[in-house]
């Protein structure tokens, strides 16, 4: 699953003629900064969100949207977020929850609307345990946070990665500044939200830049 992690209308279109995108992902920062606000109210963030699914509705190629539950209304947020989606069947709907006992707690009830949890913000072996004990439909860990401050990352991320497989869940790994950061990533999970910048350099190569010039170097020759 690859999503581009942005809250932006325009970079979301954009990025879905990008091969392989099937969604996005957003949270309260990046919908701020589509706002171009510094702080919303929930009542501004909720309608902002709304708006990114009734879009969603309506693009085909948008089979995942994930988005921030926010206090304690994950499940009226989710009320508000299914019904904007009502008769885009082929949509999934993932409610991102934070690592915490309210939020957790709320896992199965959003399985019965239908709609799956994501827990996000997610940095330890424990975290991801308890998240899947409670019905979790996935986790999220960003990878490049994790990599700058945990000097043992791997062996978290490789515990990580080894709880979320036994369970058959996701392992979505997010905060990629870069490509070298997704090429590492993906030894644990194909599973990645990246921000358009990043998503662009996903194809990038000298190596294949290299083939690709001597390529067309040899059919010019021929004409």
């Amino acid at each position: 699953m690859l999503l581009v992690d942005t809250a932006d209308q325009d970079a979301i279109l954009k990025a879905l003629d990008y091969p392989g995108v099937q969604g996005f992902t957003t949270n309260p920062t990046l919908i701020a900064r589509a706002a171009g606000a510094e702080v919303l109210s929930l009542d501004e963030y909720v309608g902002a969100a709304r708006k990114l699914c009734k879009i969603a509705a309506n693009i085909g190629a948008v089979r995942h949207l994930m988005i921030q539950a926010i206090g304690d209304g994950a499940l009226r947020q989710a009320a508000k977020y299914l019904d904007d989606l009502k008769g885009a069947r082929d949509k999934k709907l993932w409610m991102k929850l934070t690592p915490t006992p309210t939020h957790l707690a709320r896992c199965s009830a959003l399985k019965r609307m239908d709609c799956a949890a994501l827990v996000t913000a997610v940095f330890t072996p424990a975290q991801a345990y308890v998240a899947m004990e409670s019905g979790a439909d996935g986790v999220a860990v960003y990878l490049g946070r994790l990599m700058q401050l945990e000097t043992d990352w791997e062996r978290n991320l490789e515990t990580i990665a080894m709880i979320v497989r036994s369970a058959d869940r996701t392992l979505l790994l997010a905060s990629f500044p870069d490509r070298h950061t997704v090429d590492v990533g993906l030894r644990y999970s194909r599973d990645i939200t990246a921000p358009p910048a990043v998503l662009d350099e996903l194809l990038a190569s000298p190596l294949s830049q290299q083939a690709i010039d001597a390529f067309d170097g040899k059919v010019a020759l021929q004409r």
